[in-house]
């Protein structure tokens, strides 16, 4: 301690001082000038150069002889309040904000730097900014007595300062990452008011301004920590979910809290698919990755893509996005749907078989008994009534396994949809494609809508049916009867409308559309018979 203290009674241990600092500044520099971003670059560059020149003028206030000692001092101030508004650059620009860029703001921030400048400059005639005196204790140097203006610039500056600061302090918390390299950033820039304190208030050293010690520092601080921490948060910037940032050898360069929490073993350095297995591969072939998570099995969709800072490439951003509710919920609507297409299959065979045996001992008994007409009809009665139930369980079948959530769909050309339901349904309706057009649906559900659709035209006394694209669907039009009111009657599973064998078929075709999420209608203005109108479709 005593050695350290004894360096600075001379002028030697301040010029040394001061003379590392701007050195280091200076060469941080050529590291700032390999920044990707032109914006980030710029305003790097200049907050280190501006510092470390602040730094070299503190050195020629004790090597210079008079009367350039004051004059350089004069330098490093206009300096030392520019390295405010760079930092507030690189803030702005390193954020995403556009305060940089903004005329106004530029313009705002211009006077104001000049206007204080010109009051720096022509402080030897007015003097209220500072006052220098020569002293010879403990060594002959120059000393500064700092008016009231210049405590005023300063703490304006330091409340700018503050504000870039807190820019940053805004992108770490909402990219969940520690804020604690911003709190050693700014403690740097406080830390010379120590030393400001004790050239003050005791003779251990001369009573001069340290900022320029802590400004560099700060400056030098931000360049590393850049590379090594600001470039991972501006990736992750607003995301909650786990995200790890790779460099381009696919190296973990850095990641937030939430892939911390998930992931204890991730470790700068290590590949990601040494930690995590199958990540890599699942983000390749947008595959679910699976993964147990304190003893239960969670779903994650695995994002890969390119994080550029301007036009560079600058490493992958892999995000983990835990979809297992989704998941869950899937799984359980297709086991639901898979025991309901079981049940609907042996619900039909059952029913099936017993309506034979009822239609099979029917035609035997009227075969062989002799019976007068008014005997024989109960007889046709039943056999009638079997083959209505016959149709009803074909009905019913339909909607069991195609009434469900749809899972998956497909670009559908419409013309072929068509024909490809026209040959499955049971019509001797001939139908016509007025428009081609392909649309996104479940093809087996679209086939069923369509069959059902002809089968109602069938039993509406319709010969032929004319299917049309419109500009939010399209529309089966037949040139049977004309509809009833009220229209919604013919969507009632129990109504019959318009009549018994017709009742199932277009309330299955609402259902049909209902799972595409679309909507159904009946056209009441058209009178050449039924027109209903599908809507919702999405057109392609």
């Amino acid at each position: 301690m005593t050695v350290v203290l004894a360096i600075f009674d001379s002028s030697l241990g301040y010029e040394l001082l001061f003379g590392v600092a701007a050195l280091a500044c200076f060469v941080a520099a050529t590291r700032a000038w390999k920044v990707e971003d032109p914006e980030l670059r710029w305003s790097l560059l200049a907050l280190l150069l501006a510092s470390g020149g602040w730094s070299a003028s503190h050195v020629g206030m004790f090597a210079l002889p008079d009367p350039f000692r004051e004059f350089s001092y004069l330098f490093g101030l206009i300096l030392g309040f520019g390295t405010v508004w760079v930092w507030l650059y690189f803030a702005s620009a390193y954020t995403g904000r556009t305060y940089h860029r903004e005329p106004t703001f530029r313009w705002l921030a211009g006077a104001i730097y000049l206007a204080v400048v010109a009051v720096k400059v022509t402080n030897p005639f007015h003097h209220l900014y500072f006052e220098t005196a020569f002293v010879t204790d403990p060594f002959p140097h120059l000393t500064v007595q700092q008016g009231v203006f210049h405590w005023a610039v300063t703490g304006f500056s330091y409340a700018l300062a503050a504000a870039g600061i807190f820019m940053l302090l805004d992108l770490f918390v909402s990219s969940d990452y520690d804020t604690w390299p911003l709190a050693v950033l700014a403690g740097l820039t406080g830390l010379p008011v120590t030393l400001d304190i004790v050239g003050y208030a005791t003779p251990l050293l001369v009573d001069i301004i340290y900022a320029p010690l802590g400004v560099g520092a700060f400056a030098i601080g931000v360049l590393f920590l850049f590379r090594d921490r600001f470039l991972a948060v501006k990736a992750t910037g607003g995301v909650s979910d786990p995200l790890v940032f790779l460099d381009d050898d696919g190296r973990i360069r850095d990641y937030n809290e939430p892939a911390g929490d998930l992931f204890p073993a991730l470790a700068a350095g290590d590949r990601l698919d040494a930690v995590v297995p199958g990540a890599t591969d699942a983000a390749a072939d947008d595959q679910l990755l699976e993964l147990d998570v304190e003893g239960e099995r969670r779903y994650f969709v695995v994002s890969n893509s390119v994080f550029e800072v301007g036009q560079n490439r600058v490493g992958q951003v892999v995000l983990f996005s835990d979809v297992t509710d989704s998941e869950q919920r899937r799984r359980e609507l297709a086991r639901h749907n898979r025991q309901l297409e079981d049940f609907a299959g042996a619900m039909t065979h059952e029913l099936r078989n017993s309506l034979q045996v009822i239609d099979w001992n029917v035609q035997a008994a009227a075969e062989t008994v002799d019976l007068d007409f008014d005997r024989r009809d109960p007889l046709e009665t039943a056999t009638g009534a079997a083959d209505r139930m016959g149709d009803l369980v074909d009905d019913f079948t339909v909607l069991a396994r195609h009434g469900q959530t749809v899972e998956g769909l497909a670009e559908l050309d419409l013309g072929e949809a068509v024909a490809d339901a026209r040959r499955e349904a049971d019509t001797d309706v001939s139908v016509t494609v007025t428009d081609d057009a392909t649309i996104e649906a479940e093809p087996r559900r679209l086939r069923a809508l369509f069959a059902s659709a002809f089968e109602f035209a069938d039993r509406n006394g319709a010969t032929e049916v004319t299917v049309e694209a419109t500009r939010d669907g399209f529309a089966l039009a037949d040139d049977g009867n004309p509809p009833i009111e009220p229209v919604e009657k013919y969507f009632a599973y129990d109504e019959a409308v318009p009549d018994a064998k017709a009742g199932m078929k277009l309330p299955n075709v609402r259902s049909l559309a209902n799972v595409h999420g679309w909507e159904v209608a009946i056209d009441s203005g058209y009178r050449d018979g039924v027109r209903v109108a599908v809507s919702g479709v999405r057109l392609l």
